[in-house]
């Protein structure tokens, strides 16, 4: 159970990470020109999607680990 707390708060702090991205987006629309704003917000929404992305993966991976772990446990536990 304790390595579910530790897992929920890592993956709490990635995904407050990853939101962050969003107040840089606003300053990085306030700063440059129309036609580079474009160019800019593309290349934004790409780096976005590629880091939600990863925070999903890594949080399925852990998942997937602290899974397989308990279940293990549970398997020493029962032939004890």
């Amino acid at each position: 159970m304790c390595n579910m707390k530790i897992t929920m708060g890592s993956l709490f702090l990635v995904l407050l990470a990853v939101s962050g991205i969003a107040v840089l987006v606003g300053n990085a629309d306030a700063k440059v020109a129309m036609p580079e704003r474009e160019n800019v917000q593309t290349f934004v929404w790409v780096t976005e999607f590629i880091t939600f992305i990863t925070a999903l993966a890594i949080a399925v991976f852990v998942w997937r680990i602290s899974k397989r772990d308990s279940k293990n446990k549970r398997s020493k536990q029962d032939k004890s």
